[in-house]
């Protein structure tokens, strides 16, 4: 893969945006249907049923990567539903995770994260090597090539206002501000200060996607979009006027369920969590538009996910919702992943049952 330079790299610590648009939540052509149709699906890796699948993810080369946290290892599928093998089982010897956290694609590799470690993979699943990282301090948004990565404060530990997009160099472990997109805010009452505990559509994150010309992301506490050039120079942005969504105790609670919290650290941590939802939870610059994936919920699972269909030039064109069917549902967007023409998703049905499926769907090609 072609490495990217960054030239011209903004430092100034502040940025006064005055072309900013703000939309109103009616999208100009009203609803997109997606019409998924069914190509494939698998139940197993081989001879083994799946245990506890999710983290999907599908490579250039038409890969496809999920982790079975049952079973503690990662999976490779090829793009017609064929099981290839199985890597990166738990462990602590090389080409194995004391624990996994995330997965990316950086270049032509595929990268597992624990903790502290990048663990880079041969797309076919062969260890090459591994370089220690803080994913709690760097985590990745985005990899430039095999030995760059963009990433953000991580929140909420950073300050509520400090809006910066870093590039890391992995060779020299030396970070460089691209850019930095923080604006004065009067009233940063609804801004998130609490504890270090990543919930799903609660917990603020900078989302960001690359096509490898221009960069688009935003804070998931504030629906405010950017797009910047290879440069770090913000190009526009564009902001929808949207009112939040708000999750109850019952719901934060549900989150703690299965887990070895005491009680009472439990009550502690929800009494800290903000009542409104986040905006969205991911961003997808897909054939020159810009796919929001809008948070409507809190819930690890949903029979539905809501898209919000922008132009570059930030117009809101299309409200969107990619569904199953009612009696299939799915993590999104860790288990819902959109390539060309083409939406691979993990299926859970009312049994439990879980399914990796690829579908065809329809795309908007063009606006005028």
């Amino acid at each position: 893969m072609k490495k990217i330079f960054f030239y011209g790299l903004l430092l100034i610590p502040i940025l006064i945006f005055s072309g900013q648009t703000s939309i109103k939540d009616n999208p100009l052509k009203g609803e997109w249907r997606f019409y998924p149709e069914k190509i494939w699906e698998a139940d197993s890796a081989g001879d083994d049923d799946f245990g506890r699948v999710a983290e999907l993810l599908v490579s250039d080369k038409q890969y496809i990567y999920l982790r079975d946290f049952e079973h503690n290892i990662s999976y490779i599928f090829n793009d017609k539903g064929h099981f290839i093998k199985k890597f990166a089982p738990q462990g602590n010897e090389k080409g194995q995770l004391s624990q996994y956290l995330n997965r990316f694609q950086a270049g032509g590799k595929i990268v597992l994260a624990t903790p502290d470690k990048l663990h880079f993979f041969s797309q076919d699943g062969t260890f090459e090597h591994a370089v220690e990282n803080n994913l709690f301090l760097r985590f990745p948004l985005f990899f430039l090539n095999e030995n760059e990565f963009i990433y953000a404060p991580n929140l909420p530990q950073s300050p509520v206002n400090e809006k910066k997009l870093v590039l890391y160099d992995i060779p020299s472990g030396k970070d460089k501000i691209l850019l930095d997109f923080s604006e004065p805010e009067t009233n940063s009452e609804n801004s998130f200060q609490g504890p270090m505990v990543m919930i799903f559509g609660l917990t603020p994150q900078v989302r960001l996607d690359y096509d490898g010309k221009k960069m688009v992301f935003g804070r998931s506490d504030q629906y405010k979009i950017f797009i910047a050039n290879q440069a770090g120079e913000i190009l526009s942005s564009f902001s929808l006027d949207r009112k939040r969504m708000t999750a109850s105790t019952e719901e934060k609670r549900n989150h703690f369920a299965n887990s070895k919290i005491p009680e009472e650290r439990v009550e502690k941590i929800i009494a800290q969590l903000p009542d409104e939802m986040t905006y969205f939870s991911h961003i997808d610059s897909i054939n020159g538009f810009i796919y929001i994936f809008a948070v409507t919920n809190i819930g690890p699972m949903t029979t539905s996910q809501q898209i919000d269909i922008f132009s570059e030039k930030g117009e809101y064109i299309y409200s969107g919702k990619i569904e199953f069917g009612d009696n299939f549902k799915f993590g999104s967007p860790s288990n819902l992943f959109i390539k060309d023409e083409y939406v691979y998703v993990i299926l859970e049905s009312d049994q439990g049952k879980q399914t990796l499926a690829k579908y065809r769907i329809k795309l908007p090609q063009t606006f005028n």
